[in-house]
């Protein structure tokens, strides 16, 4: 099970492929690898004028955290400015099943998902019910909720973005374990690990539902 925690603070970052010329590089740092997949969670951090090759592919995703940044629209356009909240493809892409949007972390587009818990799906789907395909979106906590114990037949990944939470993790085992989670925290979860939340102050985390290999 991966994780890191204060993934926003100083250490352990690199500089980030086709840095520009500048005297301060871009930098990155990867808190999920997996070799030869292409499945991957990244930060960037680029200083005031700086420059970075964003290059990917269609399944690529960037959410921008805070400051602004800029790149293309779509071949051939000039690249726009991007502001915190601001999410898209990376590269756009034609046909991507991608919601692009200029402030995420808006009121627009939450729902309800229990007392006192909101989400927002950054991804054009619609969950089955048995919550086994490809979900990305934010979370919302406010304080005093509660996320009971559940199953996916997915991997989970959170990155937490502000406020803190208690969770609960449950191995196959059967064996518990527990973690305080803050701004900056990162965490994989498995299948079939399942996990409860809590958060006392409140807090939002951005979260990904990784689908199983076919035949898993």
């Amino acid at each position: 099970m991966t994780s890191h925690t204060g993934a926003f603070g100083p250490g352990g970052w690199v500089p980030a492929p086709g840095t520009g010329d500048g005297t301060e590089p871009a930098w990155t740092k990867e808190l999920l690898g997996s070799a030869g997949s292409g499945d991957s969670f990244a930060l960037l951090r680029l200083p005031a004028g700086g420059a970075s090759r964003l290059a990917g592919s269609a399944e690529d995703r960037i959410l921008v955290l805070d400051g602004a940044l800029s790149f293309p629209e779509a071949d051939g356009e000039e690249p726009r400015l991007r502001r915190k909240g601001a999410y898209a493809a990376l590269p756009p892409a034609d046909g991507a099943d991608v919601t692009s949007a200029e402030d995420v972390f808006g009121p627009r587009g939450w729902q309800s998902t229990g007392p006192g818990q909101w989400s927002r799906l950054l991804l054009d789907v619609v969950p089955d019910e048995n919550f086994d395909e490809r979900v990305l979106g934010l979370a919302h906590f406010e304080p005093g909720s509660f996320a009971p114990r559940h199953p996916h037949r997915t991997a989970h990944r959170f990155l937490f973005l502000d406020g803190e939470a208690d969770d609960e993790w449950v191995l196959p085992d059967g064996s518990r374990h527990t973690a305080r989670r803050a701004a900056g925290d990162f965490v994989d979860y498995p299948f079939p690990v399942e996990h409860q939340t809590f958060s006392r102050t409140g807090c939002t985390l951005l979260f990904v539902h990784e689908a199983l290999p076919t035949g898993a």
